[in-house]
């Protein structure tokens, strides 16, 4: 901490009376002890020390998560309202502290209310407290400086754009205060007004205004206005559109319906406990209760239709970052936008209707007692190849960042395509690495697919994505997951620490055994381009079925009468 930092701090704690400061230091010890009773007894005289923070700027939640007392993080976070990612002087968060020191329990629930991990960066600390609308984070870091107040993220969206999309107005007129720029624009030519008025925030619009603030200048103003709004318009779903068949599948905020749309089936992805999910769900209870069904099931299906509002935000964010990358994208081996809707409550996205996922097929041959023919592995990994392929040479390139067989779709006639854009990042650069961290889905299962880089939150690009196909590539050829008998997060922390990597038979194919060990090499820029992945294996079917065509598709063990469950995550 330099000279001028300490002592932005110490006075800042200085004018805490001595009696304030020492029992939020008292509560800091309790939280390490697990005492629960002393610090109620703290709280309830003084409940704003629930954030308090000692010179290390290390809250209760901190000390509570460093120590692995699950029940005194639940009571600080459920009972009393502590701010889950507030950042101590390193940059570290709660999560941070339990995953140091490998508290599971608390690590997992840490992160099932949407806890983050931290960054040693102030100015990313800094724009992700203003858009969560921590205005003593933003007033902590502003008063400590060391970074520009107009610093944006990765899509250079500063601090002021979330603030004034999320609508956290005081925080969008303390940065206005502070100097921050009303007019910056991100990389799509926004200004932190576009940002107030898409959301239909009214009170950092008028803040915006009276500082000075104007709308920006979007490339896509620019040509046919005329088919830009027709492209949009065609996009457009409305609810009355859609007739709803039945459920198949979910995910942790999701979940997916056939439905007919214009006179076709199609795949309708909606949040749970959004109005059009409420709607199709009570329809279903209806129909199940005219078949019979078990009332008390039905209950609680209903009751699990809702989540809680923190779950329901990042659901929003994952769900408008899937539509605006799937709307731009047209490739035979990715999933097909074909509407969406991104109204309040409303929201839903329409999409071709598939078959199942790669993850049905293998739970398929398991459970029918075969084995997937060799010319269905190739025929797989060839087309998720292709379609990774593409994302990577997207201008900007497209790191998918949760390849998985969940994720991977198979139509009905037998093509593999990749979906689920909800973790996606755009690389704007391609000579820059991506440095943020973000959090994967709840399903163990992504761990086990991670790049070793992500686990460890250093910095990283799209070889991540050439990674998790090496390990998509080991379960195609083995018929087992990597790791078998560990659950992900073991999985991905043997990769990661261990530098351990799943055996591979020495039976196998000489060039497969080559791949295999270049996509999960240690080194990210050691890994094979997608292009040369594609390039081996064309030879290698060149080589094994000289008969069959480069594109040659894949048969399924599904039963097409039957139909398959898929859960798309």
């Amino acid at each position: 901490m330099s000279s001028t930092e300490h002592t932005a701090v110490k006075n800042r704690f200085l004018d805490m009376p001595a009696d304030d400061f020492a029992e939020g230091c008292k509560l800091l010890q309790a939280a390490a002890l697990g005492n629960k009773t002393k610090m109620e007894a703290i709280l309830f005289k003084r409940p704003r020390f629930v954030d308090f923070r000692d010179y290390d700027r290390r809250t209760a939640l901190h000390v509570a998560a460093s120590e692995g007392h699950l029940e005194i993080c639940k009571f600080l976070l459920t009972e009393r309202g502590a701010r889950i990612n507030r950042s101590d002087r390193w940059g570290g968060s709660a999560l941070d502290d339990a995953s140091r020191h490998r508290h599971k329990q608390v690590i997992t629930y840490l992160r099932s209310l949407g806890a983050r991990p931290g960054s040693a960066s102030k100015a990313t600390n800094y724009i992700k407290a203003a858009a969560d609308g921590d205005i003593n984070e933003v007033e902590m870091l502003l008063m400590l400086g060391e970074f520009d107040v107009n610093e944006g993220d990765y899509d250079k969206r500063t601090a002021l754009h979330l603030a004034a999309g999320e609508g956290n107005a005081d925080i969008v007129e303390l940065l206005c205060k502070n100097n921050a720029n009303v007019n910056i624009e991100d990389r799509w030519n926004n200004r932190p007004l576009d940002d107030a008025k898409r959301e239909d925030r009214k009170e950092c619009v008028h803040i915006l205004l009276r500082f000075g603030a104007k709308h920006g200048f979007r490339k896509e103003d620019i040509g046919d206005s005329t088919t830009r709004r027709r492209e949009i318009s065609n996009f457009k779903v409305t609810f009355d559109e859609l007739e709803m068949i039945d459920k198949i599948g979910k995910g942790s905020f999701g979940e997916i319906y056939r439905c007919r749309w214009r006179d076709i089936m199609v795949a309708a992805k909606c949040i749970r406990s959004a109005k059009v999910q409420k709607e199709w769900a009570i329809k279903q209870v209806l129909n199940q209760l005219k078949d019979g069904a078990d009332v008390d099931d039905i209950i609680n299906e209903m009751d699990e239709a809702d989540i809680p509002d923190h779950d329901k935000q990042k659901a929003l964010s994952d769900f408008r970052q899937e539509i605006s990358i799937l709307k731009s994208l047209r490739h035979p081996n990715i999933v097909l936008l074909l509407a969406y809707s991104t109204t309040a409550d409303l929201e839903v996205m329409i999409s071709e209707l598939m078959k199942c996922s790669l993850l049905d097929v293998f739970k398929a041959h398991i459970i029918n007692g075969t084995k997937m023919k060799r010319k269905d592995k190739i025929a797989y990994a060839s087309q998720l190849a292709q379609g990774m392929q593409y994302l990577h040479t997207c201008k900007p390139v497209i790191i998918h960042r949760d390849l998985k067989p969940a994720n991977l779709l198979i139509d009905q006639s037998g093509v593999l395509k990749v979906a689920d854009f909800g973790l996606s990042k755009v690389r704007q650069d391609p000579k820059q690495n991506e440095k943020e961290t973000f959090m994967m889905t709840g399903e163990t299962g992504s761990y086990r697919f991670m790049a070793p880089e992500i686990f460890r939150h250093s910095s990283y690009n799209e070889t991540v994505d050439v990674y998790s196909f090496g390990m998509i590539l080991f379960f195609l050829l083995s018929g087992k997951p990597p790791w078998p008998n560990d659950n992900g997060i073991v999985a991905a922390r043997k990769a990661s620490d261990e530098g351990d990597r799943p055996t591979i038979p020495r039976s196998w194919d000489n060039p497969l055994q080559i791949l295999l060990q270049n996509c999960w090499d240690e080194n990210p820029s050691s890994r094979p381009s997608f292009h040369q992945i594609l390039q081996i294996l064309r030879q290698y079917t060149r080589t094994v079925f000289p008969s069959e065509s480069e594109n040659f598709l894949a048969t399924s063990p599904i039963d097409q009468d039957k139909g398959c469950r898929c859960i798309i995550m």
